[in-house]
């Protein structure tokens, strides 16, 4: 993971994110803030990690474009 993203531009992708998918942000902020694996977020929204890993692959695309 990437330890040199700006936190207030990331915050500002992740509102935007959120407009979009709820879920997405909601799974990036956990990852980015809370520094939970994807194990733990599987853990965590009582969801399995397969689900958590496809949602986060897309997140991070989504957000990946927002800040470049």
């Amino acid at each position: 993971m990437r330890t040199d993203i700006d936190a207030e531009a990331l915050h500002a992708a992740l509102e935007r994110l959120a407009a979009v998918s709820q879920e997405h942000a909601h799974r990036a902020e956990l990852r980015y803030f809370g520094g939970l694996t994807l194990d733990e977020i599987a853990v965590v929204q009582g969801t399995s990690p397969a689900t958590v890993k496809r949602s986060w692959r897309a997140a991070r695309a989504w957000l990946h474009d927002a800040l470049t």
